[in-house]
């Protein structure tokens, strides 16, 4: 039983969907707007890959909002908004974790298996709306229309049921 819990989590790990199942390049949504990357190497804090110009690039993650295949942009923008006055406060990442918007595990448990609509808010003011398919300590997996995005916990500004 436990082996089959443990694969499981790894199919959802944010390692296995960019750099193994997701279709390359990967788009990443940052404060400071999008970049999108292939050949995506995984380090503790930072992504390292090859961006549309051949340069490589490292990413901190605390500067990523969410990820996702840059081909599924067209299925997925009807169902990304802005926020505008939230996008005009230019929000920058916060370093320390006591500090940052926090969901609860247990709400979260409690959506995913309720298959509640969720409206997430990103500290640059996208608005996405999906429903929960699994999370860890540092992401979230949504269901957005029919794909997977990776929305990272530290970028939350807000977090509803509907």
């Amino acid at each position: 039983m436990k082996h089959v819990e443990k694969k499981k989590r790894a199919n959802w790990s944010e390692y296995n969907l960019i750099c193994h199942s997701f279709a390359q390049p990967i788009r990443f949504v940052t404060y400071s707007g999008i970049k999108d990357l292939s050949k995506i190497r995984m380090q503790s804090y930072t992504l390292v890959g090859i961006d549309t110009s051949k340069s490589r690039i490292c990413l901190p993650k605390l500067e990523v909002l969410f990820a996702f295949p840059k081909e599924k942009m067209p299925a997925l923008k009807p169902h990304i908004k802005r926020r505008q006055p939230l996008q005009a406060e230019n929000l920058e990442p916060i370093q320390e974790p006591k500090d940052r918007f926090h969901v609860a595990d247990e709400r979260l448990k409690r959506a995913r298996v309720n298959k509640t609509q969720l409206e997430i808010v990103t500290r640059s003011g996208h608005v996405l709306n999906g429903w929960l398919q699994h999370f860890d300590k540092y992401v979230l997996y949504m269901r957005i229309g029919e794909k997977v995005v990776i929305i990272y916990r530290h970028g939350l500004y807000g977090f509803t049921e509907a």
